[in-house]
């Protein structure tokens, strides 16, 4: 199959025109998960997902807890239970873009039992989640074919600040104009595909995000994973000097995905310790004064959004590479040889 006639590369491009659509379709299941948010007595919750969908989960966490009164923890759905069963007070949103991911039905069902309210966050109408819980927002993603998730991830991410906008108040200008930036990206894929060249031999890649893009570096290293068959970390930009930094050699590729240029700014202690290590840098986000210091000419930036909205272009770039870095190994993006596009097994709690 020739270069950009995959499924993994179409519906990464329809990202900006499905993550419209939600926003014009959704407002009214939004405003009613907000309500309940608003009106339920409880002040704490979860947030489960898995894959995908739990870098999803971290990102309403992120925003939740940075902008509301409420305080949530994102939990891997397959470990919903082993962490901490609830006991009434609490909230569960689920998210699951087919709606059938077993661990995630468990957890809500687990949720169900104890009487506690269950929000779910899917891309399939009449899906076993929206069945299971009190309330569901239906992202308008429609159908994705390929295993490897691009487009039903933008919808989770805009439902996502769509709901904690809708319980904080303030607008959505910011994530219409991310659409516009991702839009961008997408016509400068060019660029992209030479960055993605440079991974055709790499056995390892790090990948760094702050705040709202730290779950971004996650699925950018999950994507490469899946569809590029490369070994590849996502972690927090300074705790990357943690342990991690003794990884890195001359020529590493080391990837920085940021939202702002603030986020640049506090990033730049790390910077400066990780440079002297001269990995092979590519720079992802909107433009900010003295990035081109430490990536000299290895950035993709777009213009227009930044904050916690950016995490749209952003991921559209990160998509993008991860595509082109599996074209150029030979490799299958729509089909990973052992991965399948839903999680299911039979429950073994009975």
């Amino acid at each position: 199959m020739k270069v950009e006639e995959h499924y993994m590369f179409k519906e990464a491009v329809e990202g900006p025109s499905v993550v419209r659509r939600t926003l014009s379709e959704c407002r009214g299941e939004v405003e009613a998960v907000a309500d309940a948010l608003r009106r339920a007595e409880v002040r704490r919750g979860f947030i489960v997902g898995s894959g995908t969908s739990f870098h999803a989960s971290l990102y309403l966490q992120y925003l939740i807890n940075k902008y509301t009164d409420l305080h949530f923890t994102a939990v891997p759905a397959s470990e919903f239970k082993a962490w901490k069963p609830v006991k009434g007070r609490y909230v569960v949103i689920g998210f699951s873009q087919s709606g059938e991911s077993s661990d995630v039905i468990e957890a809500v069902k687990e949720a169900k039992a104890a009487g506690v309210l269950t929000i779910g966050i899917t891309n399939t109408p009449g899906s076993t989640l929206t069945k299971l819980a009190d309330y569901s927002v239906v992202t308008r993603a429609g159908e994705e074919k390929a295993v490897t998730a691009t487009k039903t991830f933008d919808v989770q991410l805009a439902a996502s600040l769509m709901i904690v906008r809708a319980v904080a108040g303030g607008g959505l200008d910011d994530l219409m104009e991310a659409v516009k930036a991702a839009e961008q990206v997408i016509e400068a894929r060019g660029r992209l595909r030479e960055l993605a060249s440079g991974l055709k031999s790499s056995e390892s890649v790090y990948v760094l995000g702050r705040g709202a893009t730290y779950p971004i570096a996650l699925e950018f290293a999950l994507k490469l994973k899946e569809a590029a068959m490369i070994h590849a970390e996502g972690f927090a930009v300074r705790e990357f000097l943690h342990g991690p930094l003794q990884l890195v050699d001359e020529g590493t590729p080391v990837y920085l995905l940021l939202g702002s240029g603030e986020a640049f700014r506090e990033s730049e202690v790390a910077l400066k310790k990780i440079q002297g290590y001269k990995p092979a840098w590519v720079y992802v986000g909107p433009r900010a004064e003295g990035v081109e210091a430490y990536f000299k000419g290895s950035e993709v930036e777009f213009e227009g959004v930044e904050g916690d909205a950016a995490v749209l272009p952003v991921v559209k770039a990160a998509q993008l590479i991860a595509y082109y870095a599996s074209v150029a190994r030979g490799l299958n993006p729509d089909k990973p040889t052992k991965l399948t596009k839903v999680v299911k097994y039979e429950s073994q709690t009975g």
